[in-house]
């Protein structure tokens, strides 16, 4: 095993990761950033929109306190929610000061403008001032286990999913910015490796996680192959016509007015998509957009933006094929305004984080708050690093830990991993029964057969790296799927973007937090907290 020391240890590198990166380096300290795909690539703010909602005066600030609070039906953390809304602004003046290009809307700052997504302008600035401060870089590194003792953290154990090199990175403090869970849903329009590596890495160390019930679910993606991926611009759903292969205007039929109905109305408009296409009524699993009676002039974007969008989907020339699609996960570890978790030396930050957007995330929020508490949870981590004690038996622990985690996996006479199929499975069994709507037959369905997905990865061997990783990713798919179908059990209520077609609406006693945690392998409910 490599020992690699650091005194903060970073782990994803979205927007969350890298902006916790250079706050470390800036503060002095040791930080070595790692990485389960490409640096500053493999992730949400890589593909997101490039929408940072913020408050640009202190009126304004107030209204985006407000508005996340409404999108958020009761659940937020109000001391989350107002720390990075206070914060923003100054932070996002930073960045633009490190190159980072945007246009300032009524809605916030847009780093999107001649392209459909914004990402690749968000993370190059950060990306580059960490690589300028001299920070230790690692890619293709799978984190199997986080190295805790007596209730701290002292860092973590990986391989390498190429060459199969086992590491183990120690250090005085660790921060977990690994994302979410969007992709482990047959769709979605997550990066690829959003499978919930840091829900299972909180769990196995003991933490709970909170809220996972609360999925988000976009409208507005198009539908190609069997796959959604591309967000269309929101705009467009209130332009064009919106059929079934009926003919049925699903706008009508489901009295869609409020708009732009794919923010405004982006939940029913998701069951709406989802009814249809599961009814039979979609066209090869799909809804049509149809604005060939558009004119130009009437798409509120520049000729250039436009021209894109016509080689792009050619909606000047046939229906664009549209499906909802998974987003975004709104549940994770809890933690403090600081980002410290319940574990002494472990911090988070990002779409692994739960509590800041409550039931329901309000659109340009997810980029604002990873910005703002990256930075704010590496100023906490630098300054328990200053005080915080090494553990001198950290290698025989951390391969102590590989040992159990990896060497029982590997086997050169195996058979050929079935993870791949057993992730795919998975998919399809949280997007039909666990997903847009939900109830508590089809919820009892999934979480039985994720159990049958779980036992059956037990038996399951890997003759190379890359296949071990396969493996273990999809365990921490699984183990995030089942945390989000027994929290959608237990929340008999219809509120945000968790909808239970057996129990419709939004109820008084809904205003808790459900939590769960790791017992004997697996997630179950711990407990559950009124508000």
């Amino acid at each position: 095993m490599q020992i690699m020391d650091s005194d903060i240890l970073i782990i994803g590198s979205g927007i969350a990761g890298l902006r916790a990166t250079l706050e470390a380096s800036k503060l002095g300290k040791r930080a070595l950033l790692i990485s389960k795909g490409p640096l500053g690539k493999a992730n949400n703010t890589y593909l997101a929109g490039g929408l940072f909602a913020f408050g640009a005066d202190s009126k304004g600030v107030l209204a985006h306190i407000d508005k996340t609070l409404k999108s958020g039906r009761g659940l937020n953390n109000l001391a989350l929610v107002e720390e990075f809304s206070k914060r923003a602004p100054s932070m996002l003046k930073e960045l633009q000061d490190m190159g980072m290009r945007g246009t300032i809307h009524n809605t916030g700052l847009v780093t999107r403008e001649s392209s459909l997504i914004g990402g690749p302008r968000i993370a190059p600035p950060l990306l580059r001032a960490c690589r300028e401060s001299g920070v230790q870089c690692l890619e293709g590194i799978m984190v199997t286990d986080l190295v805790t003792h007596d209730g701290s953290c002292y860092g973590a154990v990986g391989f390498h999913r190429r060459t199969g090199t086992l590491f183990g990175f120690r250090s005085r403090a660790v921060l977990l910015a690994t994302g979410g869970a969007g992709s482990i849903y047959a769709q979605n329009n997550n990066a690829p490796g959003t499978t919930g590596d840091g829900y299972f890495l909180g769990l196995e160390a003991g933490l709970e996680l909170m809220d996972m019930e609360f999925v988000q679910f976009y409208p507005l993606v198009r539908e190609k192959g069997g796959q959604t991926r591309m967000i269309l611009p929101a705009v467009l759903a209130d332009l064009g016509k919106i059929t079934n292969r009926l003919g049925e205007d699903i706008k009508k039929k489901y009295d869609l007015k409020e708009k732009p109905i794919a923010l405004a109305s982006r939940d029913r408009f998701a069951q709406a998509l989802f009814k249809e296409i599961s009814e039979g009524n979609g066209v090869d699993g799909a809804i049509l957009l149809d604005l060939r009676e558009v004119e130009d002039a009437a798409i509120p974007f520049s000729h250039e933006v436009r021209e894109i969008l016509k080689r792009t989907f050619s909606y000047h020339l046939k229906p664009i094929r549209i499906a909802p699609a998974c987003h975004h996960t709104m549940g994770g570890l809890p933690i403090d305004v600081l980002g410290r978790t319940a574990i002494e030396g472990l911090f988070a930050a990002g779409e692994v984080v739960g509590g800041i957007h409550g039931a329901n995330r309000m659109g340009g929020n997810a980029l604002t708050e990873s910005l703002v508490f990256g930075a704010l949870a590496a100023r906490t981590a630098t300054e328990y690093a200053d005080s915080a004690p090494t553990l001198r038996h950290f290698q025989p622990l951390a391969e102590e830990l590989a040992y159990k985690r990896v060497a029982p996996l590997y086997d050169e006479r195996a058979k050929p991993s079935m993870a791949r199929s057993l992730m795919g499975r998975l998919g399809r069994i949280l997007w039909e029964k666990a997903g847009i709507i939900r109830d508590e037959g089809s919820l009892k369905e999934s979480i039985n057969e994720i159990d049958g997905i779980l036992r059956a990865l037990e038996g399951q061997r890997a003759t190379r790296p890359s296949d071990l990783y396969r493996v273990l990713e999809c365990r921490n798919a699984a183990i995030s799927g089942r945390a989000i179908a027994l929290s959608a059990l237990k929340r008999t209520e219809s509120r945000g973007s968790h909808f239970r077609k057996d129990f419709p609406e939004e109820t008084e006693d809904g205003l808790k937090h459900i939590y769960v945690r790791m017992k004997r392998g697996a997630p179950e409910v711990s407990r559950v907290v009124p508000i």
